[in-house]
């Protein structure tokens, strides 16, 4: 456990001038300053003795008279061995919590001739009597920053250790985080490369598909042709050597077979199939067809994919959930759009998708702290507020305003109601509605509603819900007029 900075400039105050070490018996003398008992006897036997002799105070050289002998400073002593006692108490609390250690022996350490005599001998350097038993004033300056400055080293150097541990933790977690991160981005792309490459093949394979025949029939009409060619001219051989025949009978009889031979070979390019010679019939209707659902399909399940990113890459983003959209409605690019649509869309069907309403959900569903949206509804009739997950997709009771497990605000016909477990409490007429806000508190177990002017920006409360809620809730849209301009935007 490391020293702070209070505590080591209360050591250099509680720390002998002479040998800086802690106090050991300290004594003051009548300047005020203080001194271990044996630094200052040693002090004043270097000095010499008699009534004559004038004696200075080793820290600011005041004169006193070897009559004059230093008092014991009790409550010093006292400080001392309670300070002494703190840090010793410190140091084992630390051990035991595994902590880092600073090295305690400062504390342990006293000044007494029967102990720092010896250790000064024993290391070769000289004594307090070999140095005339004083230190020169520049010198005991000297020490004293020496002594402040390692003590401030020492500081530092168990914060520092502290701050590497921390920050080793801190690389650890935040390299298992990116590695997660590294892992989920690259099923994802790899996923993204997937859905591309299986349209690219079922693409081929429909071209493919539409090709063959045309090449077949295209081949097998060159092959009509080329066999009409040569039946016409192993005739015209027989012909030319009709020509030359001198026998009469001969002739007669090679003249009937080559009339016959001749007449059946017609040359009739709709009965070879040559209806638009030089041209090629690229129409393909079916497969233009074929192509746009499987264009619509890759959009979906490329979006998928790009709302699973975008929940890695920005968790705390709030957006609709295009699985649980109504058919009658679209979702923009940035997932934060909500639109009326004329034609109905072919979504997959799946367990979280709404159908007997124009209803969505958020992506993210929210069991704590404080949050607050922007609701903007431009061209229809609303329904705006909170869910649990667990509401119905389908049926008279999947209405937000119908379930138990909803707290929401509806505005139809100029009139504003509050629901709550199906319940309705008419709040206001007001002719246009378009923004609300809504503030929902885990701390304070409530739902706020407030209308925003689109003027002054200014807030008006409408309504708030006292919940205690027992499971995560969403934030929930419905639309109730279905226009062609409609749409619900969250703007947080």
């Amino acid at each position: 456990m490391a020293l702070d900075f209070s505590e080591t400039s209360l050591e250099l105050e509680l720390s002998c001038p002479i040998c800086f070490y802690l106090f050991s018996e300290p004594v003051t003398l009548h300047c005020g300053h203080s001194f271990c008992l044996t630094c200052l006897e040693k002090s004043r036997d270097s000095e010499g003795c008699g009534p004559e002799v004038q004696h200075q105070c080793p820290e600011c050289r005041v004169e006193y008279q070897d009559t004059e002998f230093p008092q014991k400073n009790f409550k010093l002593r006292n400080i001392v061995r309670s300070y002494k006692d703190t840090v010793e108490q410190t140091a084992r609390d630390a051990l035991r919590r595994g902590e880092v250690q600073v090295n305690t022996e400062h504390s342990e350490k006293r000044c007494s001739s029967s102990r720092l005599e010896p250790e000064r001998e024993a290391a070769g350097g000289p004594s307090s009597e070999s140095t005339g038993g004083t230190l020169s004033e520049e010198q005991s300056k000297c020490r004293h920053r020496l002594t402040s400055v390692m003590s401030d080293l020492q500081t530092k150097i168990a914060l520092v250790d502290e701050l590497m541990v921390k920050a080793k933790e801190r690389e650890a977690a935040v390299k298992a985080s990116n590695t997660d991160l590294r892992s989920e981005m690259k099923t994802l792309l790899e996923e993204m490369v997937e859905h591309l490459k299986h349209y690219s093949t079922a693409g081929l394979d429909l071209l493919e598909a539409e090709l063959k025949p045309r090449e077949k029939a295209v081949e097998s009409m060159v092959q009509k042709v080329s066999d009409l060619h040569k039946q016409l001219k192993e005739t015209e051989l027989l012909a030319n050597s009709l020509l030359e025949e001198q026998d009469d009978d001969r002739l007669n009889e090679g003249m009937q077979g080559l009339e016959v031979c001749a007449a059946n070979l017609t040359v009739d390019p709709l009965e070879i199939g040559l209806t638009d010679v030089g041209k090629a019939n690229t129409n393909m209707t079916n497969m233009c067809a074929e192509m746009e659902h499987r264009n619509n399909q890759l959009r979906l399940d490329l979006g998928a994919v790009q709302r699973r990113l975008r929940a890695i890459l920005n968790p705390s983003e709030v957006t609709f959930d295009s699985e649980t959209l109504h058919p009658s409605l679209v979702l923009s690019e940035d997932l934060k759009t909500v639109s009326f649509s004329v034609a109905k869309q072919t979504y997959p069907v799946g367990p979280k998708r709404f159908t007997s309403f124009r209803q969505a959900l958020s992506s993210q569903s929210f069991s704590e702290g404080e949050h607050c949206w922007c609701l903007q509804a431009e061209g229809c009739s609303w329904v705006l507020g909170l869910c649990y997950g667990g509401l119905p997709r389908s049926g008279p009771g999947s209405g937000l305003e119908s379930s138990s497990g909803a707290w929401c605000l509806m505005w139809c016909e100029n009139l504003l109601r509050a629901y709550e477990g199906g319940r309705d409490t008419p709040l206001m007429r007001t002719p246009s509605l378009q923004k609300v806000e809504i503030r929902l508190s885990f701390s304070r177990n409530s739902v706020a509603f407030y209308s925003i002017s689109n003027v002054s920006g200014a807030k008006t409360h409408l309504h708030t819900f006292s919940v205690s809620f027992t499971e995560p809730v969403y934030l929930a849209v419905r639309m109730m007029s279905g226009q062609p301009k409609a749409r619900i935007t969250l703007r947080e």
